[in-house]
């Protein structure tokens, strides 16, 4: 816990010195209409393979942080059954009035995404240039009822015009945590 809460504390440092000053405000937090999108979200949450939420496959946790609408995220990804521990920072962005993702991961990626809402559901969305193709990629964790959600993972070589589904997938809340 105390790796993540250093990881947490530069995280934040970092983006802080890369925000304008102007852009900054000493207004306490109200809240918004949509900061409360990922009240659902506190857990530890696995993947759903065959029906039934799986272990061994991808698996995060959940906690609030320092705001009603600031979470941070403790991931174990499974892919190709390679697992690489990750975390991530998601939270309420009061001057733009968006959510904001960061991600880091065991194997040296960092990410910044941005979001925007599509109807109900905010998506993180993020370009990428790779070997000069330029692409839009988007995900949407969707909460299917209390404790099931569907993580959506969509990508656009039109800016926009068309998405292509990339993948779907189930995750079962198997415990809370405490807020």
């Amino acid at each position: 816990m105390r790796v993540l809460s250093l990881m947490m504390s530069l995280m934040a440092t970092v983006a802080y010195i890369g925000t304008p000053a102007s852009a900054q405000t000493n207004e306490p937090f109200e809240g918004h209409a949509q900061s409360g999108y990922y009240d659902f979200w506190p857990g530890v949450w696995q993947q759903i393979i065959d029906g039934e939420p799986d272990p061994d496959a991808t698996t995060f946790v959940v906690r609030r942080s320092v705001h009603p609408a600031a979470y941070l995220e403790e991931w174990t990804q499974v892919d190709d059954g390679v697992a690489r521990e990750s975390f991530a920072i998601r939270a309420w962005d009061q001057i733009n009035d968006r959510w904001m993702f960061t991600w880091i991961s065991e194997n040296a990626l960092y990410q910044t995404w941005s979001s925007e809402r599509v109807g109900d559901d905010w998506y993180i969305v993020k370009e990428w240039n790779i070997g000069g193709k330029v692409f839009l990629t988007r995900q949407a964790w969707i909460p299917d009822d209390p404790d099931t959600l569907v993580r959506v993972f969509e990508r656009s070589f039109d800016d926009r015009a068309t998405w292509e589904t990339v993948s779907r997938t189930r995750f079962k809340r198997v415990r809370r945590v405490q807020e």
